[in-house]
């Protein structure tokens, strides 16, 4: 068996013994299995250095730091009232450039999905900050960006297959035919 191999399997082992994903006994018994008898090469492997543990822990960072980007954003729109255009303009951007690195390269699910989830957030508080420069008091122009982001959602659900986005759309359609008909 290739040695990469052996102790990358070696490694994931570990790790479930770690976590206590198998009883003890049992990867024990697949150490010395895939160890075949070579103690120096099995005790060099960590749980620590488990590919998944890697893989999880990047995730983590990517996601928390994309989620700080994002609340810097959003909150920069609407603090700083002085530079509309500009504000809007980074929103735009950093938008952009979240669904560009999603259809990029072939990525982890999750991230994709966060991805999708982000730029939808702030497509939406970039249409409250049009309403609030350009329309401030026209109630029913809110109501139509409302609508048009929730169509939105729905449709990239639709094409996209992706449930949360399909749900969150029609669950929004309908709120906001709900509020309309009690409101009138």
């Amino acid at each position: 068996m290739n040695p990469q191999r052996k102790r990358i399997i070696i490694s994931e082992i570990k790790y479930w013994k770690q976590s206590k994903l198998l009883p003890e006994h049992y990867c024990d018994f697949l150490i010395a299995l895939y160890g075949q008898g070579d103690g120096e090469n099995v005790s060099a492997a960590k749980a620590n250095d488990a590919i998944l543990v890697k893989e999880r822990k990047k995730l983590n960072r990517t996601i928390f730091l994309l989620s700080f980007l994002a609340i810097i954003v959003s909150s920069m729109m609407f603090v700083l009232i002085q530079y509309p255009w500009l504000t809007m303009m980074i929103t735009a951007v950093f938008t952009l450039l979240l669904l560009q690195a999603t259809f990029r390269k072939k990525q982890n699910r999750l991230l994709t999905s966060f991805f999708y989830i982000l730029s939808a957030f702030l497509l939406l508080a970039t249409s409250f900050k049009l309403w609030f420069v350009f329309f401030e008091g026209q109630f029913n122009l809110l109501v139509a960006l409302l609508i048009l982001n929730c169509a939105l959602w729905l449709m990239a659900g639709r094409f996209l297959k992706l449930l949360y986005f399909t749900i969150s759309g029609a669950a929004g359609l309908l709120l906001i035919t709900a509020f309309l008909l009690i409101s009138y």
